[in-house]
C-alpha cells in the first residue's frame, strides 16, 4: 500500500520549506519503532501545477507493507507535527484519497483511517475526484 505525503495547500510552511519539512519527517518516520519492518520510504518531488511559479513541493513516499502499518504511519505524522514549532499542514494520498492532517488529535488519526478504509473496501459512495478530509466524510456517523 502506498501513501504520498505533501506539505501545505500548494505552498510550503514559511519556517521550513518542502524540502526540509519532508527530510525532517522521513528521518522521524525512519527511526519509528512500529514502521521498523513495515514501511519503506523515498523521497520525491511534484511538479506544480500548470500556472504556478516556484520549485515543486517535496514529498514523502511511504509504501506499507500492511494495513496495520498505515495507523502507525498516521499517528507517527501526528507525533511529528506536534514536535515542530510551526507545524506544517500535511496532506497524505492513498489511493487517490487525499486528507489533510490540520492538527494531531486522536479523532482525525481515527476519521482520516475509517475514511480511507471505507474507500478500500470499495465504497463507491465516495468521488472518485481527490477529496479533502473535511468535505470527504458525512455530518454524522452513519456509515
Amino acid at each position: 500500500m502506498r501513501v504520498n505525503v505533501t506539505f501545505g495547500e500548494g505552498t510550503a510552511d514559511a519556517e521550513t520549506g518542502g524540502a526540509e519539512a519532508a527530510s525532517s519527517l522521513r528521518r522521524w518516520l525512519m527511526a519509528e519503532p512500529e514502521l521498523r519492518g513495515r514501511a519503506k520510504f523515498s523521497p520525491g518531488a511534484e511538479r506544480p501545477p500548470a500556472g504556478h511559479m516556484g520549485d515543486g513541493l517535496e514529498l514523502v513516499n511511504v509504501v506499507l507493507a500492511n494495513g496495520i502499518a498505515l495507523g502507525s504511519l498516521i499517528t507517527a505524522i501526528a507525533a511529528w507535527r506536534g514536535s515542530r514549532s510551526r507545524p506544517p499542514q500535511v496532506r497524505l494520498e492513498r489511493d487517490g484519497v487525499v486528507v489533510t492532517l490540520r492538527d494531531n488529535s486522536p479523532e482525525q488519526v481515527e476519521q482520516i483511517l475509517r475514511m480511507w478504509n471505507a474507500s478500500a473496501a470499495g465504497a463507491s459512495a465516495l468521488p472518485s475526484s481527490p477529496v479533502d478530509s473535511a468535505s470527504a466524510l458525512p455530518a454524522g456517523d452513519d456509515e
